[in-house]
């Protein structure tokens, strides 16, 4: 089954209160809603889009990410990993140095193979599916004693409005976070952009831009911004920087992604990027962020993913980051003794607490590791001592990651599907 064999209508999504609503379908989203239809639960994903659909970046998968995908249990019999190209090297460049870094237990997988398996995982388990419609404003339900949400969606500008109710809302809508929350029900608390906060940029390449060979990450660093490229499992090259707003007031994004790679990497040819101007290139909003992870009068609100809170993504922990997400969402919303909707008040406390707890530590180590990066005399220090060191270079890894993990977790869950 994929995603587009199983749809419904708004109107049809309408004539059903739904436990719980979750507006966007990302890593974050469809992984929630894997979870919360497993438990029995009513539950609906909409999007505006439809997969498979490319997105900018996040075809990196770290050790956290595969022990996520390995936790929700599609990750053989046909499930993303088996698709993944495992990550064996990671190359780090600077003021024309390039340092080779032996890793394991990451892989690499485009966004139309892992968003379209989770989403078909997720339909598999009794979540509806509501492609090609978009949420333009969410109105809390007046009754404290069994709150509601209602979204209002079209499926084009032109169509009608359409109500859906339900009694908890999952908001996975990215760093854009585009769903307007009625103020005249719902405490509105804005969310903070960092002040140095730097702009996504990418493209995809044909598989002939650059002698890279599959499993291996090459990440270029300057001090206006850093690049990363590597390979996906149909042979195409992904290219994701993170760059200086100013950067891109100055100068076209392909320009910019030039810069960066013949300044850190020098003569490399595997810089080369052939093509990179004739690319179509793509932008984010500002990466570095906050915002309330609960919302509404009632607190049926929850935000995951990067909707809740994103650093510059330079560590790869992205998608592990959303995976995560959406299995602390899930475990709070659903009672684990009964298999039942947890009330609002205590599903809020549990996910708020969990989301602390886990992304507090992580957040502020990449806004670390994001702070060092600009510095250009460390990171040229750091990729000479890995030059010269590279086993003290594979042993900062999991500090510099997050991932305490050196066990091959990838091996691990391969080796699984094949027995």
């Amino acid at each position: 089954m994929t995603p587009c064999d199983a749809t419904l209508t708004p109107d049809a999504a309408a004539a059903i209160r739904w436990d719980v609503v979750i507006i966007g379908a990302g890593p974050a989203g469809s992984s929630a809603a894997l979870r919360v239809a497993r438990s029995g639960l009513r539950v609906l994903l909409i999007d505006r889009g439809d997969l498979p659909r490319g997105k900018l970046c996040g075809c990196c998968l770290s050790t956290a990410a595969v022990s996520e995908l390995v936790r929700l249990a599609i990750a053989t019999h046909g499930g993303p990993l088996e698709r993944a190209v495992p990550l064996r090297r990671i190359s780090v460049a600077a003021g024309g140095r390039v340092a080779p870094i032996d890793v394991s237990g990451g892989a690499t997988l485009s966004r139309e193979a892992l968003d379209t398996d989770l989403v078909a995982a997720a339909i598999t388990a009794g979540c509806e599916w509501l492609p090609h419609t978009t949420a333009i404003s969410i109105d809390e339900g007046p009754a404290a004693a069994d709150p509601g949400v209602s979204v209002v969606v079209r499926t084009s500008p032109d169509s009608p409005a359409c109500r859906i109710e339900g009694r908890r809302l999952l908001l996975a809508t990215g760093l854009g976070d585009h769903v307007r929350l009625s103020r005249g029900t719902a405490p509105i608390q804005a969310r903070t952009l960092a002040p140095q906060s730097r702009i996504g940029i990418g493209a995809v390449l044909p598989a002939a831009a650059a002698p890279l060979p599959p499993g291996e990450l090459l990440m270029a660093v300057t001090p206006f911004g850093y690049c990363g490229i590597v390979r996906l499992e149909d042979g195409r090259i992904d290219v994701a920087a993170a760059v200086d707003r100013h950067e891109l007031t100055v100068a076209e994004p392909a320009a910019i992604v030039r810069r960066i790679m013949s300044t850190a990497c020098g003569g490399e040819p595997v810089a080369a990027l052939d093509g990179l101007e004739s690319a179509v290139m793509r932008a984010t909003p500002a990466l570095t962020r906050s915002a309330p992870v609960v919302d509404g009068r009632h607190r049926t609100v929850m935000r995951i993913g990067d909707a809740a809170g994103y650093v510059e993504p330079f560590t790869g922990e992205g998608m592990g980051w959303a995976l995560a997400a959406g299995r602390l969402a899930a475990d709070a919303l659903v009672d684990p003794a009964t298999a039942t909707l947890a009330p609002a008040d205590v599903a809020a406390d549990r996910y708020a607490r969990s989301h602390a707890k886990h992304f507090g530590p992580r957040h502020a180590r990449c806004q670390r590791v994001a702070a060092g990066l600009r510095l250009p005399r460390l990171v040229r220090l750091a990729v000479r001592a890995a030059q010269l060191a590279p086993w003290a270079a594979r042993l900062a890894v999991p500090a510099v990651t997050g991932s305490l993990a050196t066990r091959h977790v990838m091996d691990r869950s391969t080796a699984g599907a094949a027995s």
